[in-house]
């Protein structure tokens, strides 16, 4: 019996060696064909043309951070955009930029990094000039319309509409729906400002409500419209004015100087190519970025790496993840994982935090907090640069950096708490079910549905947010050096645009991504003339990075060098050796390396 059971697992660990081998011989193809279609594409390609367009298609926003991706180009990210400006303010051959603007949202706090990319793009080169095209500006928001004041010449589509007039917040209140179907929202707060679960408890704005959103909107709109006036050489209060009189048509708009020129964006990348001069092509942004790279991209050779960690989206429990109904989210484990693997790397110089956060969870926001505090703690600087959003849990992540950076229109603050359940008892009962239940403890149904809480149920659960908002302000007092009579008097759950975040001293200085990037390198002791690394974390395998080296802009000498970490990677050393000794792969154990199995 032994003898057959063992002629079988020989026989299964020949069909393993068998696929193993094709597999290997799979890869080795790949390679081989990756490699030849690399040497064609180098012989055959004609590079950036010495006079170069590039275009920006800004209509509908950027994700803040980068997606990857399996297969195919990954969607340029705000950070992707921000990089290859920067790349070709250096680049000779880059003549200009056009943008492809109007349609869609923006955040104000990307609006106002791009007018500093792009005016330090324009500073850079001699006679350059930027062009915005817009179909039609789709009110009332007028972030896209600000991008567009950063071109020398606004063109707008005919028979079109000039609609930025002023900015607009709705809120769809679910209390009344709730009362028609006995449904009951029990929330806590801390503390009035702390709105966001007024949808549910309330049928319009609170006093409170009113206040922080009228004051966060007035805000960034005079930022904004500031600027704007700035650009289009008007008076403030007669630009404003022009706004209150709106919307235009296009001749509308034409007459009041709001725009230049009337045409298609055909006809602005021919403008823009006659401008730039003989052959002159328009560039895609994201095509440029796949091949010029960014000027922080150097993990070969280098004078110096600092930590780039990308905190995006609505802060969970567990790993970072991404779809279409729930957008980004944030994992704690995945951000503080990555803040542990740059604090432990030795060649890490600093640390620079890349948040674009509405909050979430405290418990994963204090783990993330937690990895922070100890990456200080071994000495590693962490400056931290807030995009459109740093607040309630994006906050949190922020409040003990070493420096904060933050634009004029970034929402930041609520520092604040709230929880609570939906109880939908009597909702069941009106669809003729009847919810009952056993429970073995005390408070079981302390989070069920459909149950509300008894007296002595309440106070543990009032007392569960005092311990988070008293431990948020306690935290903000110490991290931000502020007396703690004063945090509590500017939190309250409340929420701040950046200019007003500034004043209250819950951010240190305003300053895009790149601004951020120049003071991590300056406090880890680099020098910003030679050739800094920006480390995007988490990191990739290395076989990702040999892939990734195939494309793009690294050199033969760089992909022999990703080839070679792939190749000595303990995953391929394990597969190699199983290849090798095949016949004997019956009698081995096979274990995968600590971390694969990790991941």
């Amino acid at each position: 019996m032994f003898a057959f059971l063992a002629a079988i697992f020989r026989w299964i660990g020949r069909m393993f060696r068998n696929a193993f081998a094709v597999l290997g011989t799979l890869v080795a193809l790949v390679i081989v064909l990756l490699i030849l279609d690399g040497i064609w594409t180098a012989l055959t390609d004609k590079g950036i043309p010495p006079n170069t367009v590039l275009a920006i298609d800004a209509r509908g926003g950027f994700d803040d951070a980068p997606t990857p991706t399996v297969f195919g180009a990954r969607p340029m990210s705000f950070i992707d955009i921000i990089f290859a400006l920067k790349k070709a303010g250096d680049d000779p051959r880059v003549k200009g930029l056009v943008l492809r603007v109007g349609s869609g949202g923006i955040a104000g706090a990307h609006a106002q990094e791009l007018k500093e990319a792009i005016e330090n793009f324009r500073a850079k080169g001699e006679n350059r000039f930027v062009i915005a095209q817009a179909g039609n500006f789709a009110g009332p928001g007028i972030g896209q319309y600000y991008l567009a004041t950063l071109a020398d010449e606004i063109w707008l589509q005919r028979t079109s509409e000039m609609g930025a007039v002023g900015m607009l917040s709705t809120t769809v209140f679910l209390r009344g729906a709730f009362d028609k179907f006995s449904a009951k929202a029990d929330m806590g707060q801390r503390y009035e400002y702390k709105n966001a679960a007024n949808v549910y408890t309330q049928t319009d704005y609170t006093p409170a409500h009113r206040e922080a959103t009228t004051r966060l909107m007035q805000s960034i709109y005079d930022v904004l419209t500031g600027d704007i006036a700035g650009r289009r050489k008007i008076d403030v209060a007669a630009f404003k004015a022009l706004i209150d009189n709106g919307p235009y048509l296009t001749q509308g708009a034409l007459d009041a100087k709001l725009v230049d020129k009337v045409g298609f964006w055909d006809d602005v990348e021919d403008a823009a190519k006659d401008r730039a001069g003989t052959g002159a092509e328009i560039v895609g942004i994201g095509d440029y970025y796949e091949r010029e790279g960014s000027p922080y991209d150097h993990p070969y050779a280098n004078d110096g790496t600092i930590a780039l960690i990308a905190a995006e989206g609505a802060i969970v429990d567990g790993g970072s993840s991404e779809s279409a109904w729930d957008g980004k989210q944030m994992g704690g484990d995945t951000i503080a994982a990555a803040i542990r693997d740059a604090a432990e790397d030795d060649g890490v110089k600093a640390i620079l935090l890349r948040v674009n956060s509405p909050g979430g969870s405290a418990l994963a926001s204090d783990v993330i907090l937690d990895q922070i505090r100890k990456a200080q703690a071994k000495g590693k600087k962490v400056i931290v640069s807030m995009g459109p959003v740093a607040a309630s849990g994006g906050y949190w992540i922020a409040m003990y950096a070493d420096e904060i950076f933050a634009m004029p229109a970034t929402i930041t603050g609520s520092i604040g708490v709230l929880s609570g359940k939906l109880i939908v008892g009597d909702t069941y009962r009106l669809a003729g079910l009847n919810p009952a239940q056993i429970g073995i403890g005390t408070n079981a149904n302390f989070q069920s549905e459909f149950t509300e809480w008894t007296p002595e149920q309440r106070v543990k659960f009032e007392a569960g947010l005092d311990q988070i908002y008293n431990g948020f302000t306690q935290s903000v007092a110490e991290g931000r050096k502020i007396p703690i009579e004063t945090v509590r008097e500017i939190a309250k759950g409340r929420v701040w645009s950046g200019l007003d975040a500034l004043g209250l001293k819950l951010i240190d200085q305003f300053g895009s991504l790149d601004d951020a990037i120049q003071e991590t390198i300056k406090i880890a002791g680099l020098d910003a003339n030679k050739r800094i690394n920006v480390r995007l974390y988490p990191q990739v395998s290395a076989w990702d990075t040999f892939w990734a080296s195939l494309g793009g802009v690294a050199t033969t000498a760089e992909r022999l060098d990703a080839l070679t970490h792939a190749l000595d990677s303990e995953t391929a050393k394990m597969l190699l050796h199983v290849l090798s000794d095949g016949d004997h792969i019956e009698d081995r154990q096979i274990r995968m390396p600590r971390e694969d199995i990790a991941q």
